[in-house]
């Protein structure tokens, strides 16, 4: 039985959709302030559903906090401007829904999420001098540490799950974010690749295909 981490101080929301998870199969363990969620055992989760305002802090301490850990992470909040999705994702969050919510939607999204955890169970990548371990979510060349932020991050490892595959900027939208393309326009994804290629010091490590997308070549 999957485990699910729900933080939310809103009662009404707390219940109700606990409820409907319970019904779908899910073993869920709440929380409603930071202090109290902090002190909780996230590997033991195979999902985090996190608002964003709680009682006593942000729900981007407890991102924060729980990077590395290897949870996903899902954000629920009625904060639907840019400035606050794209914060949620730099910060590792692999999806951001907004409030009110379709339920059946939701429910999807959890299901795409848990099955893609289950899906990852090559743990290492490698592309020349270049190695990424999924597992303590690190990136090194030549051995040495190279610091990704969380969505760059993310985004190498998309590539390297599809290596040898070109991908459309909608495919990449669709499969890193699950959220509203809107929210990430093309000029963003450009903008992180090209910190990729620049911190990596391999200009050629991402392949653009003009017109179409992107590939790292085998």
């Amino acid at each position: 039985m999957k485990r699910i981490l729900f933080i939310e101080d809103d009662p009404t929301i707390r219940s109700a959709l606990t409820f409907s998870l319970e019904r779908e199969g899910y073993q869920v363990e709440n929380a409603d302030k930071v202090k109290d969620a902090l002190n909780i055992k996230v590997e033991t989760f195979d999902l985090i559903l996190l608002d964003i305002g709680l009682p006593d802090g942000s729900g981007y301490e407890l991102c924060r906090a729980y990077q590395g850990r290897g949870t996903p992470i899902l954000i629920l909040s009625a904060l639907d401007d840019e400035p606050n999705v794209v914060m949620g994702l730099e910060l590792g969050a692999v999806d951001y829904v907004t409030k009110p919510f379709r339920l059946r939607e939701l429910l999807t999204r959890i299901r795409g999420i848990l099955q893609r955890s289950e899906k990852q169970t090559v743990t290492s990548f490698t592309k020349g001098s270049v190695r990424l371990d999924s597992q303590s979510a690190k990136v090194f060349k030549d051995d040495e540490e190279i610091v990704l932020s969380a969505l760059e991050y993310r985004l190498l490892l998309l590539f390297f799950t599809n290596k040898g595959h070109v991908m459309s900027r909608d495919q990449i939208f669709a499969s890193l974010w699950d959220i509203d393309a809107e929210f990430i326009s093309d000029n963003t994804l450009t903008v992180y690749v090209k910190r990729i290629r620049e911190k990596l010091d391999m200009p050629d490590i991402i392949e653009t295909v003009r017109g179409i997308g992107y590939v790292l070549n085998p």
